[in-house]
């Protein structure tokens, strides 16, 4: 269990790096720190998806509370003004655990008064309990909500257009702020609800000044809700988008329960870590209801609590997030929504929150998707799937990549991939800085290559089992051009790895970690011994206990902090910046080139100890987006990361053994990668 006791939730600064997340499977979250003082414009009570899983709003930021006990008065919430903390909540908590959603204890004079909050899956809707342990005469506790009703990314100000008469019926409170913003309904067993308008100005988000923005807003409340907590019985409210009738919050808890329980199905022998790293993935995998007129769209949130849905992190987080964890049917629906949506033989590289239409700048989401195909028909052997619902797709994109799409993406005559337009990033590393892209890596890139050969390999490996034997005979003598070409243009000799980027004549020796997956892909595109040396330079000079450094420090354009202001943080973001994500390609290359010894796998687990204890620090339970270049390696960017958390889950699994052995969906015949071998030895 995570937990922590007064020592550290009474040290504010430490209480505030450590951040908490619930999620509902429809894009929606509630999260803030360990003590509940709002830092980010994304912390709040109830985030909802207005168009699951796209469309999030800020509804409701937190609440004012407070217990009356023999006329005195003890806080639970803490905020943030300038200048100010108030109220200060923190001096009574004197413990915080997710078990396995957030529980506070506060200690309020002679009474402990236990609280949690919990997001039901396929819901809108939060549940705040509260508890005194005994009869406690006269003990009174008091709710004043603070909401905004805004696009989650904005900030909210105080305005004459708010609409702040709430609806009371049947004990019911609803609130509609604005026109267009759905209505918040707060069910409760409160005594009465005293309606009082006020408002809360200038709140202080400490996260967002640190991050270069405006860091101030204005919340309002429409009153306050007066519990009576005499006899000992629980302070219950429900905070929902989902309507006005009546909610069984012992049934939604009860229900909630179980369901998380059983994610652990077949876990039950693992460590503790994996458990976390487990309940984490569920809570990135997102859809639509099914009940609405739309076509089905099942995805992964790239990262809580900014990021969308994005095609490249999707299905690079495929096989930990799903694969491993047995879920194989969502799996399938992923690769069927994506498949559906693409377009010129271009995998879409995200869904925006604000459209929810899909963005197609990208030139290895199509490559992934082979990839996670691969893995899927791996781990399900599920080949009729494959043949109804994302064959044409794959053979679309090979056929695309090799006549031309979007964005000048087009085979070469050496068979390897051209991408690139001024001013447009398509490679995974995409910061921009204005109009100007950081890292353009226009031409060929390394790890596009390496993608491209394992496509065609893998194409010509399911296309002999689906029947395609002309066309799979093609593939793998196109895959056989591009392994030679990839050796013949990419080797530097001189410095042991492999040339970052190729574009005409010029060679960029930048030492990234891109080249990795030559090597760690299920087939290897260079030669064994240059595997070794590509893993051994990787090892030297940009491994961290945290994840792999893009950019070698010896480079002059090598940033050892990610902070400050959009634009300096931007430029840092792929010059040097540690990426946990990669600590999966690269472990997996370390266990081809080394072997599968003992020593080997002592060598795995002690490159990822540090990193499963980052599951105690900033984001509870989950895995952060990037860590600072330099020592101590702060984490930085978002608090959850889907492939941070997939690429840890699969290592895990597939490395180290550690995750429990799933059954295949149906028996096909196998499919095997290759390693350390060259096309001509299959």
């Amino acid at each position: 269990m995570i937990a922590f006791d007064k020592d550290t939730c009474s040290d504010f600064e430490t209480a505030l790096s450590k951040e908490w997340l619930e999620t509902n499977g429809l894009g929606g979250f509630s999260s803030s720190t360990l003590v509940g003082c709002n830092t980010r414009r994304y912390h709040g009570i109830l985030v909802s998806a207005t168009r699951p899983p796209h469309g999030r709003m800020m509804l409701v930021n937190g609440f004012e509370e407070w217990v009356v006990l023999n006329d005195t008065r003890y806080y639970l919430s803490v905020h943030q003004y300038p200048g100010v903390i108030h109220p200060r909540g923190h001096d009574n908590l004197i413990g915080f655990r997710l078990d396995p959603w957030p529980i506070w204890t506060y200690r309020l004079g002679q009474v402990i008064l236990e609280k949690s909050l919990t997001m039901v899956h396929a819901q809108n809707t939060v549940i705040l309990t509260y508890k005194i342990r005994k009869e406690t005469p006269g003990a009174e506790l008091v709710l004043r909500p603070l909401l905004t009703g805004r696009d989650f990314h904005a900030l909210h100000k105080e305005n004459n257009a708010l609409q702040a008469q709430p609806d009371i019926h049947n004990g019911v409170c609803g609130v509609t702020p604005y026109p267009g913003v759905p209505t918040v309904y707060f069910h409760h067993n409160a005594k009465e609800f005293a309606q009082g308008f006020n408002w809360h100005r200038e709140m202080e988000y400490a996260r967002e000044a640190e991050r270069g923005l405006d860091a101030h807003e204005d919340a309002w409340s429409p009153g306050e809700f007066h519990y009576s907590m005499a006899g000992g019985e629980d302070a219950i409210m429900v905070v929902t988008t989902e309507g006005a009738g009546y909610f069984d919050s012992n049934f939604l808890l009860n229900a909630e329960r179980k369901r998380r329980l059983a994610l652990l199905s077949g876990w039950e022998a693992s460590d503790d870590v994996t458990h976390h790293l487990v309940m984490a993935a569920d809570q990135f995998l997102v859809g639509n209801r099914p009940q609405e007129n739309q076509p089905k769209h099942t995805s992964v949130i790239a990262g809580y609590p900014w990021f969308e849905d994005w095609g490249r992190d999707t299905l690079i987080s495929l096989p930990g997030l799903l694969l491993v964890t047995g879920r194989y049917e969502e799996a399938g629906e992923i690769l069927k929504t994506y498949a559906s949506y693409t377009s010129e033989g271009i995998v879409p590289n995200r869904f925006p929150d604000a459209t929810g239409e899909p963005e197609y700048n990208t030139v290895d989401a199509s490559l992934w998707f082979i990839i996670a195909a691969f893995h899927y028909i791996r781990y399900t052997k599920n080949f009729d799937f494959m043949r109804e619902h994302l064959w044409d797709t794959m053979k679309s994109i090979i056929e695309h990549y090799q006549n031309g799409t979007r964005f000048h993406i087009r085979m070469d005559l050496d068979g390897l991939i051209y991408a690139g337009q001024p001013g447009t990033p398509l490679t995974w590393m995409d910061a921009k800085v204005g109009e100007n892209a950081v890292t353009l890596r226009s031409g060929k890139a390394v790890e596009i290559q390496a993608l491209w050969y394992n496509a065609l390999r893998i194409m010509d490996q399911l296309g002999c089992q689906l029947g395609e034997k002309a066309a799979a005979k093609k593939w793998m003598g196109l895959a056989e051009k591009v392994w030679a070409s990839i050796n013949q243009q990419f080797w530097y000799e001189e410095g042991g790895y492999l040339y970052d980027a190729i574009n005409g004549q010029e060679r960029d020796a930048s030492l990234r970690p891109n080249q990795i997956l030559a090597v760690s892909l299920p087939f290897e595109s260079v030669t064994p011994d240059r595997a070794t040396r590509i893993v051994d330079a990787v090892e030297e000079k940009l491994l961290t206990p945290f994840g792999l450094k893009t950019l070698d420090p010896r480079d002059p354009r090598y940033a050892p902090h990610y902070k400050g202001d959009p634009a300096t943080r931007d430029a840092a973001y792929h010059q040097g910046t540690v990426w946990p994500w990669l600590i999966g390609p690269f472990l997996t290359a370390y266990q081809k080139v080394h072997g599968k010894s003992a020593k080997v796998q002592s060598h795995i687990r002690a490159h990822l100890a540090l990193l499963l204890t980052h599951l105690w620090e900033a984001g509870l339970g989950t895995v952060s987006e990037i860590f600072d270049a330099d020592m101590p390696h702060e984490p930085r960017g978002c608090i959850a990361q889907a492939w941070s958390v997939g690429e840890i889950l699969r290592v895990l699994r597939e490395e180290l053994g550690t995750a429990p052995s799933h059954p295949p969906v149906s028996r096909k015949p196998e499919i095997t990668e290759t390693k350390n071998t060259t096309p001509a030895s299959r």
